[in-house]
């Protein structure tokens, strides 16, 4: 690679972060259940440097959530916009959660971004008992675009770093 393409590449990927942050509207979420590691997703909210979830208690993962303040979210890109499958544009996070009260002075704005984002189905959602929003705070994070570019995501700002193999 010459040095040209190694100052754009930090730029070009930093693009395509971008693209996961706005054209991704779930999240995986890797959470640590009583039985183990569980698999599950959920519509997000990326505001600030931080995302937002609003899920149901119901849901095994909101109860691992309360019960662990660390989290692994993935943003991949979707099958059918891949060239590969085997080598998908990615970011990866490690997440502190902490859940955001509904008389917190940030809970109102946030889901109003939320219903924003993801439609009128959030009021339905609002009016039900059992769910909880929670905010994600970035600690580390990795981008990975096809084969063999790697991006150390360096947070708070996600800034992009090259990982050299």
């Amino acid at each position: 690679m010459s040095r040209k393409e190694e100052r754009q590449a930090p730029e070009q990927a930093g693009q395509q972060l971008i693209n996961l942050l706005e054209r991704c509207k779930t999240l995986q979420l890797a959470t640590l259940g009583q039985d183990g590691p569980e698999a599950s997703y959920s519509p997000f909210l990326f505001d600030e440097g931080v995302l937002f979830i609003f899920v149901s208690q119901l849901a095994s993962h909101t109860q691992n959530l309360i019960n662990s303040s660390a989290v692994g979210v993935m943003l991949i890109e979707d099958e059918t916009d891949s060239r590969n499958l085997f080598a998908r544009n990615r970011m990866t996070l490690q997440c502190h959660v902490s859940e955001v009260k509904v008389d917190a002075k940030a809970y109102e704005p946030v889901m109003d971004l939320y219903r924003q984002r993801h439609g009128s189905t959030v009021d339905l959602l609002r009016t039900l008992p059992d769910f909880v929003l929670f905010r994600l705070t970035p600690v580390r994070g990795r981008l990975i675009l096809g084969f063999g570019r790697a991006f150390r995501i360096n947070l708070p700002g996600f800034e992009l770093e090259a990982i050299e193999s």
